[in-house]
C-alpha cells in the first residue's frame, strides 16, 4: 500500500508540475499576444494622429454647394455709396437695387488638435469618439448681377460697369449678410449633413491610405461632426 501511495504521490507530484509549468506558458503567450496587440495598436494610432497634424484642415471634396443668393439695397444704403459707383446707383434713385450673387459653400474637417483620446480604432476602422469641428464657409464665386435692372440700353453698360474688379470686390463686401445666410441655409438642410458625413467618411480614408500598405475605413455620423458657420456677419 506504501509503495502504491508513493507512486501516486508522485504522478499527482508531476502533474501539478506540468499543470503549473503550462499555466506560466499560457500567460506567458497571453502577455506576449497582448503586448504586441497594444504595440500594434499604438502605431496604428500614432499614424492616424500625425496624419491629422500634417493636414490639419481638409476640405471635405464633393459636399460643396453651389447657390445664388440675393441681397436687396434700399435707397438710404445706395445714397451712401462712394461717387465711382454713381453709374449704376443713379439708375435707382427713389428704389430699391436687388443683386444676384453666386456662391460656392464648401466643409473644411479641422483635424488640428485632435489626440488619440480623441478616436477609436478596432479592426482597422476608424469612429470618433468626440465631434469634429467642420468649418462651413460660404464665398463669392462667380459675377455677381444686378437683377432687377430692366432698362433697355442701359443694361450692357450697368453690366460692363458691374463686372469690373473693383465693383465685384465692393458688391461683394456689401453682400456679406446674404452669404452668410446662404451657410445657414445649406447648414439647416439635414440630407445635406447627411451627404457631407459621407463624403467625410471618403475623404479621410483618401487621406490615411495614401501610401499606406494597411488599408483603414473610416464611419462618420452626422452626430460626430459639429458644424460651424466662418463667414462674415
Amino acid at each position: 500500500m506504501k509503495t502504491v501511495g508513493k507512486f501516486f504521490a508522485k504522478k499527482l507530484a508531476s502533474l501539478l508540475v506540468l499543470l503549473l509549468v503550462l499555466s506560466i506558458g499560457i500567460f506567458w503567450f497571453r502577455n506576449s499576444i497582448l503586448a504586441w496587440f497594444q504595440g500594434t495598436h499604438k502605431v496604428q494610432y500614432e499614424f492616424v494622429i500625425k496624419k491629422f497634424e500634417a493636414e490639419s484642415k481638409l476640405v471635405v471634396a464633393g459636399a460643396e454647394v453651389d447657390t445664388t443668393a440675393n441681397h436687396t439695397f434700399d435707397n438710404n444704403n445706395l445714397q451712401e455709396w462712394p461717387d465711382w459707383t454713381e453709374p449704376i446707383t443713379k439708375l435707382f434713385v427713389g428704389r430699391e437695387m436687388s443683386v444676384d450673387i453666386p456662391v460656392q459653400t464648401e466643409f473644411k474637417l479641422v483635424l488640428e488638435g485632435i489626440s488619440q483620446s480623441d478616436v477609436q480604432i478596432q479592426n482597422n476602422n476608424l469612429t470618433f469618439k468626440t465631434p469634429v469641428l467642420v468649418e462651413v464657409d460660404s464665398q463669392h464665386h462667380g459675377e455677381i448681377k444686378i437683377s432687377n435692372n430692366s432698362n433697355g440700353l442701359l443694361d450692357k453698360a450697368v453690366d460692363v460697369f458691374t463686372s469690373g474688379l473693383k465693383a465685384q470686390e465692393f458688391l461683394n463686401e456689401k453682400s456679406q449678410e446674404a452669404i452668410y445666410k446662404t451657410s445657414e441655409k445649406v447648414l439647416n438642410d439635414s440630407e445635406h449633413q447627411e451627404k457631407v458625413a459621407a463624403f467625410a467618411e471618403t475623404a479621410l480614408e483618401n487621406l490615411l491610405n495614401l501610401n499606406s500598405e494597411e488599408k483603414l475605413e473610416v464611419e462618420i455620423e452626422v452626430a460626430d461632426l459639429n458644424f460651424q458657420i466662418v463667414d462674415k456677419k
